[in-house]
C-alpha cells in the first residue's frame, strides 16, 4: 500500500521532529550534536529553506521551518509559478501505478516540469554548504567540460535533479537525514553504524503564521530539554537555537536574526517573550493528566457541534487565503486575535464552547498531541489549509486543531524590566 501524500503547501511554516530508530540516544555525544546542528543549517541553505528555530536532543530532532516559495528570478518562464507538483508533491495521476497496462504500453508517467532554475553561481553556493568549496567547484566545472564536449543535455539533467531537491519540506529532511546517516555509516568511522538510523518516516504539523502561535512553538522546542530533565534552563542546552542566540559562537547571529523576523522584534524583546512563556507554568490545581483531558474533551465536543451543523445545512466555516511567509492573510489576524483574546478571557471564541483559562505556553510545559498534530493553530487555518490542497489530495482531518482550540494561544504578560 502506498504512503499517504505529506501535506506540503507553498510559503508554509512546520514544526518537524524526526527520531533516531529505537530511540537510541546516538546525538548524547556533544560533538555529533555539534555536527548535526551545524547540518541542520547548511542543508538550509542548500535546500533554499529558512530554520527559524531548532533542538538537537539527545535521541530526537525539533526543526521549526519556512519553506517559501521559489523565487521570481529563478523561474523559467516568466509569470509562470513552479508548481509543487515539480518537486515534492506527486499529483493525483502519479500515485497510479508507474507502469501502466499493457494496453497502454509500458511507458512511466512523465514527472512534471520543474519550472526553475538555478543559476551556476547559486548552485555553487548552495553545494559548497553541503559538500565543501572544493568538491562544489569540481562538480561545477564537470558541467562545464560537459558542455564542452557537447553534452549539455546531461549538464543540464543534473543541475536540473539538483533544483528537485530545493524548497520542498521532505527534500529538505531527505537531505538532512542522508548527511547525518553519512557520518554514521561510513566506513571506517567512529561510530561503526550499519544500517538505518533513522525511525521511519518524520514528522511535520503545518503552524499557523499568527505571532503568539509562533512564539509559542518556539519555546516549546527550546523548552525540550528541561522538559526533558537533561537541562535546567532552555539557554543551557548548547544544541538549540535559543541557546545559541544568547551566545556569540558560530550561527550566534543567524539565530537571533531568525528569531527577530519570526517574531517582528529585537532580539532583546523577543527574549524576553520566549523568557515569559518558559516561566509561564500550568495554573495551580491542574495536572497534566486533567489538561490532556480537558484538550481531548474539547476536541470530541467541537467535533460534534460541527457534525450537527453539517447536518442542520449551516456550514463550515470559512476565511481568508493560506499564508504568507511570517505575515497574515488579508482580515485574517483580527479574527484570529479576537477569537484567542475571547478565549484567553474564558469565553469560547465564537465556537459555543466553554474554553479554560489555559494559555498554550503553559501548556510547553507538558506533553500533548497540539504541538505535534497535522495542523497547529485555529481550527479556521486547518480548513483553509486543507482548501489550499490540490484536487484529488488525500483528505486529512483538522483533529489537532480541534486540539489547539482548546487553549487559548495567547502570550503571557512579561516581567518589568
Amino acid at each position: 500500500m502506498a504512503r499517504k501524500n505529506r501535506i506540503s503547501l507553498p510559503d508554509a511554516i512546520y514544526h518537524v521532529t524526526t527520531r533516531i530508530a529505537h530511540r537510541a540516544m546516538l546525538l548524547a555525544g556533544d560533538a555529533i550534536k555539534d555536527k548535526v546542528f551545524r547540518l541542520i543549517y547548511d542543508c538550509a541553505v542548500f535546500s533554499g529553506v529558512e530554520v527559524l528555530a531548532c533542538c538537537v536532543m539527545d535521541n530526537h530532532l525539533h526543526i521549526f521551518l519556512h519553506v517559501p516559495k521559489v523565487p521570481e528570478e529563478f523561474w523559467t518562464v516568466p509569470g509562470a509559478e513552479p508548481s509543487s507538483y515539480a518537486f515534492g508533491m506527486r499529483p493525483p495521476e502519479c500515485r497510479d501505478p508507474m507502469w501502466p497496462r499493457p494496453s497502454q504500453g509500458t511507458v512511466p508517467l512523465p514527472r512534471p516540469a520543474l519550472g526553475f532554475m538555478l543559476g551556476d553561481d547559486e548552485l555553487l553556493r548552495r553545494l559548497a554548504a553541503i559538500y565543501g568549496g572544493k568538491r562544489a567547484a569540481a562538480v561545477v566545472e564537470g558541467w562545464h567540460r560537459l558542455e564542452k564536449a557537447g553534452c549539455a543535455d546531461r549538464a543540464d539533467a543534473h543541475r536540473e535533479r539538483l533544483c528537485r531537491r530545493m524548497y520542498n519540506i521532505s527534500q529538505y529532511m531527505k537531505t538532512l537525514k542522508e548527511s547525518v546517516t553519512r557520518i554514521f555509516n561510513s566506513p571506517g568511522g567512529a561510530f561503526k553504524h550499519e544500517g538505518a538510523l533513522w525511525q521511519g518516516r518524520f514528522h511535520s504539523g503545518v503552524v499557523e503564521p499568527r505571532t503568539a502561535v509562533l512564539a509559542t512553538v518556539a519555546a516549546y522546542i527550546a523548552y525540550n530539554p528541561v522538559k526533558a530533565g537533561i537541562a535546567d534552563a532552555p539557554g543551557s542546552w548548547h544544541w538549540s537555537s535559543f541557546a545559541r542566540a544568547l551566545g556569540d559562537g558560530p550561527l550566534s547571529a543567524t539565530c537571533r536574526g531568525m528569531y527577530e523576523r519570526m517574531l517582528g522584534c529585537a532580539w532583546e524583546v523577543a527574549r524576553g517573550r520566549l523568557e515569559a512563556m518558559f516561566e509561564d507554568g500550568l495554573p495551580e490545581g491542574l495536572s497534566a493528566e486533567a489538561l490532556r483531558e480537558i484538550c481531548n474533551r474539547h476536541a470530541r465536543e467541537e467535533r460534534d457541534m460541527e457534525l450537527r451543523a453539517a447536518i442542520d445545512g449551516r456550514g463550515a466555516v470559512t476565511g481568508g487565503t493560506g499564508p504568507n511567509g511570517y505575515g497574515r492573510a488579508a482580515g485574517e489576524e483580527d479574527k484570529t486575535e479576537d477569537a484567542a483574546n475571547a478565549a484567553e478571557a474564558g469565553g469560547s471564541g465564537g465556537t459555543g464552547l466553554e474554553t479554560p483559562r489555559v494559555r498554550a505556553s503553559q501548556a510547553i510545559h507538558v506533553t500533548l498531541g497540539v504541538f505535534l498534530g497535522a495542523f497547529i493553530g485555529s481550527v479556521g487555518f486547518a480548513r483553509r489549509m486543507l482548501r489550499a490542497l490540490p484536487p484529488g489530495f488525500p483528505s486529512h482531518g483538522v483533529h489537532s486543531a480541534r486540539l489547539c482550540s482548546a487553549l487559548a494561544w495567547v502570550e503571557p504578560p512579561r516581567r518589568a524590566a
